[in-house]
This record gives C-alpha cells, structure tokens and sequence, in this order.
C-alpha cells in the first residue's frame, strides 16, 4: 500500500480551492472490514463520550487494515444555538437513508453503524468483504471490487480537529474531534464479469479545516444497498 499528497497548494491557500496532486494506490485481500460510522454533532452535549471512543480507535493495531473510522458530523442540530463546522446536510441525508433501508430504529446522535448497521454493543455480523483495488493519480479515480456493488465512496478524514464551542449544549467546551469526514464524494460503478469496476474524474478542494488537522487519512469503500462492503484506507499527512 502507498499513499502521498503533495500539499504545496494546501499550505498557502486560505480559502477553498482545487489541489493538483495525488497519489493513493491500495489493494485488499479480502480481509474483513470493520466499517465503523458515528453520527455526531458539536451542538450534542451526549456526543462527546462516543468522540472519544472513537478517537481511541486511533491507537487500534488493525487501523486502515481491518478498521475503518468515519465520523459524520450532522446539520440538524445547528439550531440550537451552534453551528458545527464540520456538519454537512448531506451527512443527515446518509443517516436517514440507513434508517429507510431499516438499518436503524431511528436517527439520533450520537448513532453508530458498523457494517451498515445500528450498533449499541455485542456482537458484529460479518460483511461481504471481497478483493478490492483502488487507484488515485492525479484527480482521476479507478477501482475494481470482485463482487456486488452499486457505489464506491472516496472520503477525506481530519484527526485533532480542536474547536471552542461558544454556544448551545456544549457551550464553553473545547472538544477535540478525530476521524471527521471532511469531504466525501460518491460514484456508481459499471457491472463486468470480474465485479464491478469503477473510473472517475473528481475535483480535490483544499479547505481551511484541512489545515487545521494534525493529520489526514483517505478512506475509499464500497456498497451495495447502503451496507459497506470492503475499504481501503492509509495516512495522507505525515
């Protein structure tokens, strides 16, 4: 497995913009995949225990082999009074998605899912994990899964993100947040006797968050139906 970003852009320019360069190329075995997503929102005063649960999967020895955090943080909470920065609408749109496919029995924060479905302890079932090659060059996508799949998700993840939240339920916290998903981008691949296979154009933007984080991982996986099947992932910033 290799990764490496060229940050030379990211690093003086203060406001959104695209980036030139980079270079990700991984391949699984097969090997099952714990596919771990937390729901959570800044304006959540019940949020930052589970923050910190998964934050401590950041010393796991399996981390971007067989684990695979995301934390999504959700829009609808902003109301309270604190607007998250790092809430995406479409993050909510996920959650209730899982929940229309009767993954959940509701949408709530903070919510876990690990393979796609509502966890609150014990055991995990296991997924249909299947040999999984994904190459970036450039902002250029390509992907090959040995199975069944309708999508591909790319996500760019932030650890060590610290915010002073100035209003709503955690008013006067200082949190600091791991493995937030940053930017996501979604592709639907074509059928092939191998499984399917995927090839993308996709735009890369340098955000003023990125620059915040202690570090950045990329995280690439696929699903069918909304039930996460296989990832790759690695570190993207020394």
């Amino acid at each position: 497995m290799k990764a490496m970003f060229l940050f030379g852009l990211l690093l003086i320019l203060p406001v959104a913009a695209p980036i030139a360069a980079f270079e990700f190329e991984a391949k699984s075995q097969g090997t099952e995949p714990n596919i771990i997503e937390l729901y959570t929102s800044q304006g959540c005063s019940s949020c930052p225990p589970a923050e910190a649960w998964l934050s401590g999967l950041a010393n796991e020895t399996g981390l971007w082999r067989s684990l695979f955090p995301l934390a999504f943080h959700v829009s609808y909470w902003d109301y309270l009074g604190w607007k998250d920065p790092f809430a995406d609408p479409a993050h909510g749109k996920r959650q209730y998605a899982h929940w229309n496919r009767k993954h959940s029995n509701g949408v709530y924060t903070p919510q876990i899912f690990i393979g796609g479905w509502e966890w609150r302890g014990g055991e995990v079932s296991s997924t249909g994990a299947g040999p999984f090659w994904v190459k970036l060059d450039g902002q250029r996508l390509q992907a090959r899964f040995n199975g069944q799949a309708d999508t591909l998700h790319l996500a760019v993840v932030g650890m060590g993100l610290v915010s002073a939240i100035a209003r709503g339920e955690n008013r006067d916290k200082r949190l600091t947040q791991d493995f937030v998903v940053l930017q996501h981008w979604q592709f639907k691949g074509t059928a092939a006797d191998s499984g399917v296979h995927f090839t993308e154009a996709f735009e890369l933007i340098s955000r003023p968050e990125w620059q915040q984080a202690s570090r950045l991982a990329l995280v690439v996986w696929v699903e069918d139906k909304s039930l996460p099947l296989q990832a790759l992932g690695d570190w993207i910033l020394p």
